[in-house]
């Protein structure tokens, strides 16, 4: 018989990180579709149904959404397993992504589920094909080491810990084991949708790279991970020139200047995160020009975000926000 790729996957997981699994109750993202489906399946199996909680987060995006919630209850209620929904009502910001909004929401959404719930550890079903996708769409609008390393193994978010189990599988083997078992599971119609770039890139690109190196998924995979380690050296640098920056006025122009236009760049991205707004490297590098021309002078400095003002006020940058920002807009 078929085994399920998930389970020896997942056992592998959690043999190799003992420390990340709770000896209480663990949550799993459940949509409906076929990862998440053989990720549930798997953690009963290994973990037996009791110790287990499905987190379905319902955004309200699709004419579907319904209809997948009442699956996801139906098969949680069919393997004995718990289950929790949260419905979102998900707000995009003018000119923002609403696949990302989408995103950072499902995040908040399954940490707060996981909480409720008594949830320590939440696991996500991404696979490694999803891996490969997340490393072309970040080539192609040219990312650097942060956004080529793709998808962490596991990190936290909004005090919950979430791990990726899956990122050795591949979307097929999951789905074949599921059919050989004759486990029922729903297709996200946005999956086959031409209009977003990572479903063109899974039809249409993915399958020539499999032609041309068979091996693409632990390739990718394994340059994900050298970009990590990169970028895990670049924001711990990036940290300590920001506790060098930093000052209870804001941040020293003229140490940040010191910095030169790369690391005064990250330092500005980690500052810019840490106060919950996010700079694409386009308007960053803006905003370093516009430090660097202060040395020679140049006393007004500005730049508006969504809910706030970067300025700068004598010798320091400062973050406004609210009413400030709506006031100079």
């Amino acid at each position: 018989m078929l085994k399920n790729p998930a389970l020896a996957a997942l056992t592998r997981f959690a043999a190799q990180h003992p420390a990340l699994v709770p000896a209480g109750r663990i949550g799993i993202a459940f949509s409906g579709g076929a990862d998440s489906t053989a990720l549930l399946w798997a953690a009963r199996e290994l973990w037996g149904h009791e110790r287990l909680c499905a987190l379905h987060v319902n955004h309200q995006l699709q004419a579907s959404a319904e209809s997948f919630a009442r699956h996801c209850a139906l098969a949680c209620s069919g393997l004995g397993v718990a289950y929790a929904e949260s419905v979102l009502q998900v707000e995009v910001a003018p000119g923002a992504s609403v696949e990302e909004a989408a995103r950072e929401a499902r995040y908040l959404a399954l940490a707060e589920l996981a909480k409720a719930q008594g949830c320590a550890l939440v696991l996500l079903a991404q696979h490694g094909d999803d891996q490969v996708e997340t490393v072309l769409l970040a080539l192609l609008r040219g990312a650097g080491p942060r956004g080529l390393a793709a998808m962490p193994a596991q990190m936290q978010r909004h005090g919950c810990t979430f791990a990726r189990p899956l990122l050795e599988c591949g979307a097929a083997e999951l789905r074949d084991w599921l059919k050989a078992r004759d486990v029922h599971f729903l297709d996200d119609p946005m999956n086959a949708d031409p209009a977003f770039r990572r479903s063109r890139i899974r039809h249409e690109l993915v399958p020539v790279l499999a032609r041309l190196e068979p091996a693409y998924r632990q390739t990718l995979g394994r340059s994900a991970a050298l970009c990590a380690a990169v970028d895990l050296q670049i924001q711990e640098r990036a940290a300590q020139q920001l506790r060098d920056c930093l000052q209870p006025q804001g941040l020293h122009l003229a140490t940040l200047r010191a910095l030169g236009a790369a690391s005064a760049g990250e330092v500005l991205r980690l500052w810019l995160r840490q106060n919950g707004q996010r700079l694409d490297r386009a308007r960053t590098d803006e905003l370093v020009r516009q430090i660097l021309r202060t040395e020679r002078g140049a006393h007004r400095l500005e730049l508006r975000l969504t809910t706030c003002v970067v300025l700068r006020q004598g010798a320091f940058l400062l973050l406004r926000r609210g009413d400030a920002a709506q006031d100079r807009a």
